[in-house]
């Protein structure tokens, strides 16, 4: 029972620090070339497109996309924070 009771604090853990890390991702990467949106201003599936668009826009001006994980990250702060 404590281990099942250790594992789950855990994955809670865990879960608080990707969210931590997406927002700090979204705060330095955005910001870097414009003013932050609001996250709430959009739905879910709006922040995907919106993030594939700007993944775009960085490469077309020579700057790096975010990777995989960083993408999933800001996408998953995003939405948690989106507008229903």
């Amino acid at each position: 029972m404590r281990m099942i009771i250790l594992l789950v604090l855990l994955s809670v853990s865990a879960m608080a620090i990707a969210e931590e890390d997406g927002k700090q991702i979204f705060e330095a990467r955005c910001a870097a070339c414009h003013q932050l949106p609001e996250p709430a201003m959009l739905k879910p599936k709006q922040w995907r497109l919106v993030l594939m668009t700007m993944q775009k826009r960085m490469q077309q001006n020579g700057l790096a996309a975010l990777s995989e994980e960083e993408f999933a990250q800001v996408l998953k702060y995003l939405t948690k924070q989106a507008g229903h």
